[in-house]
């Protein structure tokens, strides 16, 4: 069979909270200005060190969820795109897949239009139920045919569905500090408890993320975590499914788009032009 295209499939959190916090107007601005046709000085820059943001067979597509999962219709054909909305996340079905992932350049008026759109038709969410987990599950069911990579923009705790995670891990803890810990002048079993806590706290809860990378990798995925919360999420959980898919973290705590702007961008920039390795064969000769 012929080389796999490249395939990015950006899956964004339309949450109150990444609208509020200035995220997804930032995302689709970039995302904007990275496609082929639209030139600014990350693309000039790209083109001049012999970098091509996207290539001629490349495949994107986007995804947005809050508690419910968002697909839309990206066929060139199109005057409008199409939002088709999957509310039962617990019986995740793809509508119309071959005109969710396609290629950038065939449909890039239409792609353009979607993210011009995209923060208004959002701008009154007041949802902040998170549904990442199945969000995930969704974009995997859209590209395993192919493989690829998921540019996961998340902004909220994912509190419903599948994966979720448990915030109360960091509030038990909340009022436990390296700082009380080696100031205070008690010793004994109880400081050493504190610091066993405060370890605790940076590995995972479960193995969910961890297991679930595992089963992705078999369709050669890998997952880009773009992860901008106003407050504490539980990274320690979530960060085995970058790690164990190949992927790469990119944390911007506290967002806010004047602050982290231009750093979101050029990551973004480096994520999509960075060399990728998207399938190998190895062979073992034994005589």
């Amino acid at each position: 069979r012929p080389p796999q295209p490249p395939v990015y499939l950006f899956l964004i959190d339309v949450t109150v909270t990444s609208i509020n916090s200035g995220l997804l107007d930032v995302v689709c601005n970039t995302i904007k200005k990275l496609l082929p046709k639209n030139n600014d000085d990350n693309a000039t820059n790209a083109n001049s060190n012999n970098k091509k943001v996207f290539d001629p067979r490349t495949l994107i597509g986007i995804i947005t969820f809050d508690s419910t999962i968002h697909f839309y219709n990206l066929n060139s054909n199109l005057k409008q795109t199409q939002m088709m909305v999957v509310s039962d996340i617990q019986d995740i079905f793809i509508p119309l897949p071959e005109n969710i992932l396609v290629n950038v350049h065939e449909c890039q008026n239409v792609i353009d239009n979607l993210l011009d759109n995209l923060p208004n038709m959002w701008r009154n969410n007041k949802m902040s139920d998170c549904c990442a987990g199945n969000a995930l599950k969704a974009a995997v069911m859209l590209i395993k045919k192919v493989g690829g990579k998921i540019l996961f923009f998340l902004s909220s705790v994912p509190n419903i569905g599948d994966l979720t995670v448990n915030v109360n891990r960091e509030a038990k803890y909340k009022g436990s500090s390296y700082k009380k810990i080696y100031n205070s002048g008690n010793s004994g079993n109880s400081n050493t408890d504190l610091k066993l806590r405060e370890v605790e706290m940076l590995n995972p809860a479960n193995n969910e993320y961890g297991e679930f990378a595992q089963s992705i990798t078999q369709f050669q995925i890998a997952v880009d975590l773009f992860a901008c919360p106003l407050y504490n999420i539980d990274l320690a959980s979530i960060c085995p499914l970058i790690k164990n898919s190949g992927g790469s973290l990119y944390y911007y705590p506290q967002f806010n788009v004047h602050q982290y702007s231009d750093k979101l961008r050029e990551e973004l920039l480096f994520a999509l032009t960075t060399e990728t390795a998207w399938e190998s064969v190895m062979r073992i000769r034994i005589s």
